[in-house]
């Protein structure tokens, strides 16, 4: 109910897409920019620990991979890299290291789930 209102709050107060508002209603109390046109935004920092990756997870085959919105994709590894927990199909922001080319995810959360 929380999210909800937050995405409502923000939505009146002139960000300009509900499915942004909802996105920024999952980032309260992080610190976020969001662009003059209102319809994007940038995380800047998750819980003291820096800017996040963000991108959609696919399936590649075996792997999971983060396709960010530039097109690149960057293969997730670790403990929370598995379809349960980080999905495909769900918009996520990831924090971890890149080791051996593929992101190994320490904390994720989710912005959106699958259209």
């Amino acid at each position: 109910m929380r999210s909800v209102l937050i995405a409502a709050v923000l939505f009146a107060a002139g960000v300009a897409h509900a499915d942004v508002a909802s996105e920024l209603s999952r980032l309260a109390g992080h610190r976020v920019e969001v662009a003059p046109d209102r319809a994007s935004y940038r995380i800047l920092d998750v819980a003291g620990e820096g800017a996040p990756e963000v991108g959609v997870v696919e399936r590649r085959g075996a792997a999971l991979v983060l396709r960010r919105a530039d097109g690149s994709a960057l293969p997730l590894a670790g403990p929370l890299a598995v379809p349960r927990i980080a999905g495909p199909g769900y918009k996520v922001w990831v924090l971890g290291r890149v080791e051996r080319g593929a992101l190994v995810a320490r904390r994720l959360g989710v912005l959106a789930p699958p259209r």
